[in-house]
């Protein structure tokens, strides 16, 4: 019985022969588990036995994303062929059928960098290359890359061309200019994705030097802000006309119309603006519009007068634009248009001669790749282009004759994951094809890869402009239908997805046409199918982790600071694995493809997150330790490993001895067998390197390890000037068994294919004339520098019983039975927005202005409108990557992740629940959406506007009523459960020893008639008795002792002896809303004499201050009054002088201007003002940041570790004074806090570790130790 298609698929196959059209080019959009695949190969296989309009498969272009992909397609088309020709008793068709299927190895089947090789050995005389030119391997390319630009960079300096020096001071340290390597790189990288690199770099550089003589409302940045803003003011007007009839209503709010006149006030001002300079007024003055507050409603409600509901929706519309007016008045529109157009002149030499040194690197990158006959995968593009395209129409690209010959040997040209292409391929596919043969094939909400230069806009061009008729000649089919996954997760899915994809938020509107419609039946399930809700369990670790953040901004949410915390992170580690074991322990069914049920496997489970680096390996371990089977794949972790790293340390010390660090981690392993005592007396036996002091240890101790350790290192330092790395790597394997040394630890099939891979990459790396030991330990530190780790070995395969995690990319285009998504709460990766330069395709070159005079950097116009698309951009991609995590799923989806601040508060993730739980559009508001920052947000905010699951969400926030369910599907099925996070975390587990295994060996024990199987028994269920040890650090800093003295109960606290009695305080009359701690670690020591402050031994380098558009973290300013407590004079102050001073330290360097806004002045006065600053300014001896190290008992900070076992602390004492020849400790705190009791909790064990270092370090007594909170402007007595 054939394939029953459904009548979208059977249009995809058909085309054109459901139309009036000969021919037609098609744009199948195909949902996640749609067939695209299957409707691909039966389109194909359809036209290869059409004998009325005959194609061979010669004359087929079939373009894939990957070489896997490439070769399933082929092996599927193979056997559809071949069950063709079994299928027919035509003779002529079989005949017809059999040769394509001779053909088909011939096929162009294949990625698009295959196709251009391709093109490119069929038309090398056309190029200026060697016929013998290779594809360069990643290693050597590297290489080459960091040789051409270095040199070039040499020249430069030389010559002083490109303007190199304000280019080097811009962009690079004073150790060396990395930086400015980096970001020619970047530039160049990006540059290559685009059809005519140097062209495109160029225009880039234009609107500097146009916007010079251009109203701010002309330039390419102003433009686009200036509609930014003006859609803004549109959604304050929205909000205000749906506020008024709240108001009005008989038991409307009518105590908030003053926040109502405000913000329509504020509007008119805003609308009224017709010029920059009108908008820079107005923004300056909206702190005008804002001061009405929500005031109590209270004995209105309990009356009756108001209704709760209404004023609950006013309140969340009004706040919206309270936040949106803050927004404005704090963003570009408060800095002058003249500072604005300085910014132009100032920037323009700086990005014309970057461009020119990049393009200049072009060059020179691309003669020392024809001078070595060498090739990298964009060489394949560009020069399959050049080939292509008719000369000097390069930027509007007109076909040659080599891509007319093609266009007339290619008779149809299909795309699969189109979404992933990029502008040159879409260039060379544009070429060689006709506006009526191009069959593309994707998903736009699958597009998941610009990290690799994909541009998901060539699709989504296509998507709103094809028609959706039979006879458009650019037609666009939409496959909706789901066959994979259970209808729960898909309209689970499209829930999430209605509310939160938006063309403003997203690019892209989330309507029925998007939907996913379920395909799959699932029929007489069993009662215990793994089938069923949706969940998402939260960790709730507020009683568990003591991160302190600030409410400064008026967008900082409580899931700000959270998200990748370790012990968290273990938390949740230790409920999925809990959660796995029990669903595989009920023996719970899950549905095979064909229907059928069978009891759950290992195999069943996959593990998705967002990233797996130091995630992924912790996390396999445990899962093995708890008795379940599990493996990760990734690149991630291949340096990381043990025997990887052993290597490489070897090496580093074959190359040069006199390395202390690898010399010690290779005597202490197994190799040498050294222990912590053994190398403690080899490092007291003289001065020197321990390579220097080995042959004199080794005569002294009598230790043949040590002679024969030194014996092979001249041996191999000697093998290493006379033969290649390879022949080294091989020579240490054969000489130390290396291989099966790695082979019997545990997982030691990975262990011995990871060995093998860095002999094979050393092969690679001398193959493509490289050459010399320390070269290639510089090539691999490149390779980790850059975070191209090499994949660690895989050696499981498909069949294989064992749970998988993998990444989110990893996962695309697989499915599994069960599926968690962890780590939910994980905040996006934003790093790259904080360069210097910023670079996008419509946006062009971002850069930061400078100051050169004082190296200090500040956020530019041009720089701002980058970081906003690219901040878009990534939020609109996380989406799409979100909804690729959703549908890998068949039976049954877990969505995992923690929080650590109750969600109810006002402010932040509670606010955002509670204005999305009182929207009344389908569609959340595109502010709402673009205040994500993490998978959970967005889970949330969607999910509380569920009947059932959302429950727990909208108790959280206490809110009740005014929902309208009705504006979603409710069909779906949720479960949200928040668990107690502290019941988790231990990942001690004992794994179940395997029954069968032990009963063998008993039996083997009856054989031969020996009690040693007994003994092997006993040795399977040993446990190390020293695990606690094994999972602490030996070394703990401040913040480690700050987090685990927060994780203790109240019993541990008392065992303590801190005493909750209330303490004696004081005080200073201070009203200060500004708080925030964080520590500030430096290595100078500020000694204060009297009243006179010694300068730091070394320079403050100023914080990364927020940008215009952002918000202001507690540890921001936290740091920030730590350094001023670090610069400032011990004197006497007024208010005044205070102010003075800080303006002083400012004008010196000590403070950017964003840094010196953010200072409390007052409370520094009230510090100094206060009865302990008097004693300060009184006393004749004044220590501030005083760095110590110290020893002592571990079982302070962990309960569980052996009496006697010693941790090594370093830290930082704030201030210390002397008083009646005693000490006074002082420790600056701007945690947010109710009490100082929660400050001495808090910090009591800490304060006596000071204490003790202070004693230990000066030999004078501590009298006094204080906490003193800018939180609270109070000293709190310990």
């Amino acid at each position: 019985m054939g394939v029953k298609w459904t009548p979208e698929q059977e249009s995809a196959i058909m085309s054109p022969k459901d139309s009036n059209l000969g021919a037609q080019t098609l744009l199948v959009a195909a949902a996640a588990g749609s067939g695209k695949t299957a409707v691909l190969v039966e389109r194909i296989i359809t036209r290869l036995k059409d004998m009325d309009n005959p194609l061979s498969v010669q004359e087929l272009m079939v373009v894939t994303f990957t070489k896997a992909a490439a070769a399933e397609m082929s092996a599927r088309i193979g056997v559809a062929l071949a069950k063709a020709m079994e299928a027919t008793d035509d003779k002529v068709l079989q005949a017809r059928l059999e040769r394509q299927l001779n053909l088909l190895p011939s096929a162009h089947i294949s990625t698009l960098h295959s196709f251009c090789q391709w093109v490119i050995r069929s038309y090398f005389y056309k190029l200026d290359i060697p016929p013998t030119a290779r594809i360069g391997n990643e290693a050597e390319m590297a290489l080459l890359k960091q040789e051409v630009l270095e040199n070039l960079l040499q020249e430069a300096y030389e010559h002083n061309e490109y303007g190199i020096f304000d280019l080097s001071d811009f962009f690079s340290d004073d150790k060396s200019d990395a930086g400015l390597q980096d970001k020619v790189l970047s530039l160049y990288e990006f540059a290559m994705s685009q059809s005519n690199p140097d062209g495109w770099m160029r225009r880039a550089v234009e609107p500097y030097k146009e916007a010079q003589n251009q109203d701010l409302r002309d330039t390419l940045w102003g433009s686009a802000m200036w509609d930014e803003q003006q859609a803004e003011i549109d959604r304050i007007a929205d909000r205000i006309e749906q506020m008024q009839p709240l108001l009005e209503s008989p038991v409307g709010p009518k105590k908030w119309d003053k926040v109502y006149q405000e913000q329509l006030a504020a509007l008119a001002q805003l609308k009224g603006a017709q010029t920059w300079s009108d908008m820079v007024d107005v923004c300056r003055n909206l702190d005008t519009f804002t001061k009405a507050s929500f005031t109590s409603l209270g004995k209105a409600l309990e009356k009756g007068e108001v209704d709760g509901a209404l004023a609950d929706e006013f309140k969340s519309l009004g706040s919206q634009n309270k936040d949106s007016l803050k927004g404005m008045k704090n963003g570009l529109f408060h800095i002058d248009e003249a500072v604005l157009q300085q910014q132009f002149v100032d920037q323009y030499p700086l990005i014309h001669n970057l461009v020119e040194l990049t393009i200049a690197f072009h060059r020179a990158y691309n003669e020392a790749k024809k001078e070595q006959g060498i090739m990298d995968f964009s060489d394949l593009e560009h020069l399959c282009l050049a080939l292509l395209v008719e000369p000097g129409t390069e930027d509007d690209p007109q076909p040659s004759e080599v891509a007319l010959e093609l266009q007339d040997t290619f008779k149809e040209i299909m795309v699969d994951e189109y979404q992933d292409t990029n502008g040159v391929q879409e260039t060379i596919i544009n070429l060689i094809s006709h506006i009526d043969n191009r069959f593309y094939v994707g998903d736009v909400k699958q597009a998941i890869y610009s990290f690799r230069m994909a541009d998901s806009s060539l699709f989504m061009h296509k998507y709103n402009t094809y028609g959706l008729e039979n006879d458009a000649v650019e037609r666009r089919i939409d496959l909706a239908k789901n066959f994979r996954s259970h209808e729960n997760i898909l309209t689970t899915t499209n829930f999430i997805f209605y509310q939160i994809m938006t063309q403003e938020a997203a690019e892209l509107d989330y309507g029925e046409k998007e939907s996913l419609i379920p395909g799959r039946i699932v029929e007489d399930a069993p009662a215990n199918w793994v089938g069923g809700a949706v969940e998402l369990h939260l960790l709730d670790t507020s009683d568990t982790n003591s991160s302190d953040e600030s409410d400064i901004g008026a967008n900082v949410n409580d899931m700000e600071s959270i998200g990748d915390e370790p012990e968290n992170n273990e938390r949740e580690l230790d409920f999925i694995i809990q959660k796995i074991k029990e669903v595989h322990a009920s023996k719970k069914q899950v549905q095979n493809p064909d229907g059928s049920f069978r009891q759950i496997q290992w195999c069943d489970f996959a593990v998705l997150r967002r990233s797996l680096a130091g995630w992924g390996t912790r996390a396999v371990a445990a899962m093995r330790q708890a008795g379940i089977p599990a493996v990760v794949n990734e690149r991630d972790g291949y340096f990381e490993a043990q025997e990887i790293q052993l290597l490489l340390s070897l090496l580093q010390i074959i190359d040069n001895p006199e390395q202390d660090l690898p010399m010690a981690a290779v005597l202490h392993s197994g190799l040498v067998g050294l222990d912590a005592n053994e190398l403690c007396a080899l490092r007291l036996t003289g001065e020197g390197s321990l390579w220097s002091l080995m042959p004199i240890y080794a005569e002294q101790a009598q230790d043949e390890r040590l002679v024969q350790f030194l014996g092979h290192i001249e041996h191999w330092r000697t093998l290493s000037r006379r033969h290649g790395v390879a022949d080294l790597l091989w020579d240490i394997y054969e000489t130390l068994d290396y291989v099966n040394y790695v082979g019997a630890m545990p997982n030691g099939l990975v262990r011995r294919a990871n060995v093998m891979a860095l002999y094979e990459r050393a092969k690679g790396f001398e193959s493509s004339g490289f050459r010399g030991l320390f070269r290639f330990l510089r090539f691999v530190e490149s390779l980790r520098d850059s975070n191209q780790d090499m994949a660690v070995a895989n050696v499981v395969t498909e069949a294989d019983d064992v749970v998988r995690l993998m990444t989110i990319h990893k996962s695309k285009g697989l499915e599994f039975p069960v599926v968690f998504l962890s780590g939910v709460q994980k905040k996006f990766n934003t790093m790259d927005f904080n360069s210097p330069l910023l670079v996008d395709k419509n946006a062009g070159i971002g850069l930061k202005g400078y100051y050169p005079d004082i190296r200090v950097s500040y956020p530019s116009m041009p720089w701002l409108y980058c970081k906003s698309v690219k901040s878009d951009a990534m939020k609109a991609e996380e989406q799409r990557i979100l909804y690729v995590a959703l549908t890998r799923a068949r039976d049954k989806l877990f969505l995992t992740g923690y929080i650590n601040k109750e969600i109810k508060k006002e402010k932040g993730i509670g606010a955002h629940i509670k204005n999305a739980a009182l929207t009344q559009t389908q569609a959340l508001g595109v502010d709402l959406i673009k205040a994500g920052n993490s998978y959970l947000h967005w889970l949330l905010i969607a999910f509380a506007r569920h009947l059932d699951g959302g429950g727990p969400l909208r108790n959280s926030i206490e809110l009740e009523g005014a929902i309208n369910f009705d504006l979603l599907d409710r069909q779906c099925k949720v479960k949200v459960e928040i668990h107690d996070g502290s019941l988790y975390g231990d990942l001690d587990y004992k794994a179940d020893v395997d029954e069968t295994t032990i009963n063998t060996v008993r039996a083997l024990g009856k054989v031969n008639d020996v009690e040693l199987p007994e003994e092997i028994v006993q040795r399977f269920a040993f446990t190390y008795p020293n695990l606690i040890a094994s999972k602490t650090t030996a070394k703990i800093s401040v913040s480690e002792l700050k987090r685990r003295f927060a994780e203790r109960d109240a019993e541990a606290v008392s065992a303590t002896d801190v005493s909750m009695q209330q303490k004696p305080v004081i005080s200073c009359d201070i009203t200060e809303d500004t708080t925030g701690e964080n520590a500030v670690l430096d290595t100078s020591i500020p000694t204060i004499s009297g009243t006179e402050l010694a300068d730091s031994v070394f320079g403050r380098k100023p914080l990364a201050i927020a940008a215009a558009d952002e918000v202001v973290t507690g540890a921001q300013w936290g740091t920030l009054m730590h350094e001023a407590m670090q610069w400032l004079p011990v004197k006497k102050y007024t208010q005044k002088s205070m102010t003075d001073m800080l303006n002083s330290l400012q004008a010196d360097g000590k403070f950017s201007n964003d840094e010196r806004s953010l200072l409390s002045d007052r409370s520094l006065y009230g510090f100094f003002n206060s009865d302990l600053g008097k004693r300060l300014i009184a006393s004749k001896r004044v220590e501030r940041e005083l760095p110590f190290s110290m020893l002592f008992d571990g079982n302070r900070v962990y309960p569980d570790v052996e009496e006697g076992e010693r941790l090594f602390l370093q830290g930082i004492i704030d201030t210390a004074f002397v008083e009646d020849d005693q000490w006074i400790l002082v420790d600056y705190k701007t945690d947010r806090v109710k009490s100082g009791d929660e400050l001495v909790h808090r910090y009591k064990i800490q304060m006596d570790l000071y204490k003790e270092a202070l004693e230990t370090l000066t030999g004078m007594p501590v009298k006094a130790s204080y906490i003193y909170s800018f939180r609270l402007h109070e000293a709190v007595l310990l």
